[in-house]
């Protein structure tokens, strides 16, 4: 569905104005059908965090649509395991997964380790390869998560993440493996931010992602048989976030959030076949 130019130009400034008020430096994006609908510094390279789980996700779902892995193959569980978000550092007897139990694990509760294990089936090179044929040309994988002795640095920006939800919604799984994604999408267990002002008929399938100093949500927005990608980055947050704690600052995200899905229902009706546009 094509957006009006007042509908944009009234999102725009509500981004703007929600990113120009808030503490830190944020970045927001907006697209729909192929079609880039609002943005504020969305080419602004960014700390991933784990907003780099879903390009994984995409990515191991494309190795099994190309019948090179199967999501019921097994995997071993490595017993050296990073912490930080996630189960299975916790989990020592947990020794074999499958690769749809590893991905559930990435994205619904976050964990690090299974985001590690499926990088590392991936190959870095592999990923370096293929993310720009995903359209995310300034998104970098260079190392597997927690791991910040080793070379090389992971980042992002929203108008990637963007890019990427929106191609999700069309072409870049087959119709069973892009359900696989989505359905994982909407069982994301943290949701202070993206999902926190909207009401029950509009479905967030999202994934956050956190460090000190960062708070992310990137997800797809579906309602009114409509599907729009919104990013939201947000950095620079360790003073607001020590002094006032994450709930102002995932707010920012619920606002901005919020945002889009009224502007995008501000937009005038399409004509129905019987008003046809004619004067009486």
């Amino acid at each position: 569905m094509s957006w009006p130019p007042e509908s944009q130009h009234t999102l725009q400034q509500e981004l703007t104005t929600i990113a120009h008020h808030a503490p830190g430096h944020w970045s927001f994006a907006v697209r729909e059908s192929g079609t880039q609908i609002a943005g504020v510094d969305p080419r602004r390279i960014a700390t991933p965090a784990s907003t780099i789980k879903v390009a994984v996700l995409v990515l191991v779902l494309q190795e099994v649509a190309a019948n090179r892995l199967r999501l019921e193959d097994e995997i071993p569980v490595p017993d050296d395991r990073v912490g930080g978000s996630g189960v299975l550092v916790v989990l020592p007897s947990v020794q074999r997964l499958t690769v749809a139990e590893i991905a559930e694990l990435m994205i619904v509760v976050s964990d690090n380790e299974a985001t590690n294990i499926l990088i590392r089936l991936l190959g870095l090179d592999h990923i370096a390869n293929r993310l720009p044929e995903l359209g995310m040309t300034a998104t970098r994988i260079e190392r597997t998560l927690m791991d910040t002795h080793l070379p090389g640095r992971n980042q992002t920006t929203a108008h990637d993440q963007a890019v990427l939800l929106d191609r999700l919604c069309a072409d870049l799984l087959p119709d069973r493996l892009r359900t696989f994604a989505l359905d994982m999408l909407l069982r994301q267990q943290f949701n202070s931010r993206m999902p926190a002002r909207l009401g029950p008929d509009v479905l967030c399938r999202h994934k956050t992602g956190e460090i000190i100093g960062v708070r992310h949500d990137v997800g797809i927005l579906e309602f009114d048989d409509r599907k729009i990608a919104f990013a939201a980055l947000g950095t620079d947050l360790q003073d607001a976030i020590d002094a006032q704690g994450p709930g102002p600052v995932d707010d920012v995200v619920a606002r901005a959030t919020a945002a889009v899905v009224t502007a995008a229902r501000s937009q005038p009706a399409e004509p129905t076949p019987d008003q046809g546009g004619a004067r009486p």
